[in-house]
């Protein structure tokens, strides 16, 4: 809307006089100040600045002057690289010394990339890079302040991780874990101490992607939580404190995104169509493309502990499944719904042995499949009271996901569309799909009452 405005604006200035071309702007500002999409981004911004007074707790923030990250991998390099950015002396424990280097070196090319923006010169990321240590057992864990354990996103490992942490760690120290599913309280049953536990979700890639989902265990201490959206905000981030549900809010609204566009391919209809019309609604990326970025293992994985929690609506794509089994695992492998050399991607031509028909689906139906399947969820954790409120849910999303800001978060999409209308289309899903599309009940009698989300 902008650029075409801008363009009307320069088209019709053309050859006219400074105060003429003035008050053509004038006339097409005006249009821009007062339109939906200037609305939407006040709200969002709006929302941003109440966040950032947020505490999430009645507790006592105690200062996190050292911490330790556990497992190295994108996740836990990310974590690890966010701490020294910020002058926290950070140690890092991974099985294998080759683990950590790797771990270093991405580490590395994050600053070296802030640095060729002029940002950091190399005697400043030396006394950054100098702060990070390392181990391959418990030493140097003895005085940390904190560990965020970042493993493989399976129930068992984490659980183990976390005891040894609880014993070699300091018994004031805080421990948190970085599962994008798990429940927290269930990951600390065995705890002596749950009250220093605590979720602490960041998102990939780490350097850029602003929002960290903070999940209280059942008895985590309001201190703790306190102590980490603390934590978070020191590092750059926005803090959003969400429900203790499989998948919290972000993963558990996005992954029937991802799943239903799945299904989809797998009736027929093309990868690139979907990843297409979905970046012209004004996703940062098609549904395949974030896929590849984030891991087919790990999406394959949450999706099987959505599926254990929520049942039917929920069920998995076989597609996951049969892309993990043949390691087409995305980017990390080099191959996954895309062929990925340096930045240029192709698509995988081999999974076309994984569908047997090709169809051509409405444009209409490709967006409502995908889109209204995400409001469909996000209505059921405002019923649950995953979170806190409408704005706050929009801005995850927005912030967790890139859902475009110029719509205002999803539920705000949602309003614009007409509550009504999103019932109707989604009972006519319902009807041909089955029973995932079925209208939430909140939905239905927020619709019913001619109510919308934003009061």
């Amino acid at each position: 809307m902008a650029q075409i405005l801008g363009g009307r604006s320069l088209e019709e200035s053309f050859g006219k006089t400074l105060q003429e071309g003035l008050q053509i702007e004038l006339r097409e500002f005006l249009v821009l100040s007062t339109g939906k999409i200037s609305k939407n981004l006040i709200v969002l911004f709006f929302t941003s600045e109440k966040l950032k007074k947020e505490t999430f707790s009645k507790g006592k923030a105690k200062t996190i002057h050292n911490a330790a990250v556990i497992g190295v991998g994108t996740m836990g390099s990310g974590i690890a690289w966010a701490l020294s950015a910020k002058d926290v002396p950070v140690r890092l424990k991974a099985r294998k010394m080759s683990s950590i280097a790797k771990a270093m070196a991405k580490m590395m090319q994050n600053f070296e990339f802030i640095k060729r923006r002029g940002r950091l010169t190399d005697r400043e990321i030396g006394l950054k890079m100098d702060k990070v240590t390392y181990t391959t057992g418990v030493e140097g864990l003895s005085n940390i302040d904190m560990a965020i354990e970042a493993v493989s996103e399976d129930r068992t490992v984490k659980q183990k991780v976390l005891e040894e942490l609880e014993t070699s760690l300091p018994k004031n120290a805080i421990i948190a874990t970085n599962t994008s599913s798990l429940a927290i309280t269930s990951l600390t049953k065995e705890s002596q101490y749950p009250e220093r536990f605590v979720g602490m979700h960041f998102f990939n890639p780490v350097a850029k992607m602003p929002l960290v989902e903070i999940i209280a265990g059942e008895k985590t201490s309001e201190d703790t939580l306190a102590t980490v959206v603390q934590l978070a905000k020191k590092l750059g981030k926005t803090p959003i404190k969400v429900g203790e549900c499989a998948g919290f809010l972000v993963n558990r609204i996005l992954l029937p995104y991802l799943n239903e566009s799945a299904k989809m391919f797998e009736e027929g209809e093309s990868i690139e169509r979907i990843d297409g019309l979905l970046t012209e609604f004004g996703m940062p990326m098609g549904p395949f493309t974030l896929a590849d970025e984030v891991g087919i293992d790990i999406g394959e994985k949450v999706s099987v502990i959505l599926y254990g929690a929520y049942g039917e609506r929920m069920k998995p794509s076989a597609l996951l499944e049969q892309m993990t089994a043949k390691a087409w695992l995305g980017k990390k492998t080099g191959i996954g719904f895309y062929t990925h050399q340096g930045r240029n991607k192709t698509l995988n031509s081999q999974l076309e042995m994984l569908r047997s028909k090709k169809v051509e689906l409405e444009e209409n139906i490709i967006l409502d499949r995908a889109i209204l399947i995400m409001v469909n969820e996000a209505a059921r954790c405002l019923e649950e009271g995953v979170v806190d409120n409408v704005r706050y849910l929009d801005m995850a999303m927005v912030m967790g996901t890139g859902f475009p800001a110029f719509r205002g978060g999803l539920l705000r999409y949602a309003d614009a569309e007409g509550l009504d209308n999103i019932v109707a289309r989604l009972a006519l899903l319902e009807k041909k799909y089955g029973e995932r599309f079925t209208p939430a009940k909140s939905l239905v009698e927020t619709a019913k009452k001619g109510e919308k989300f934003y009061h």
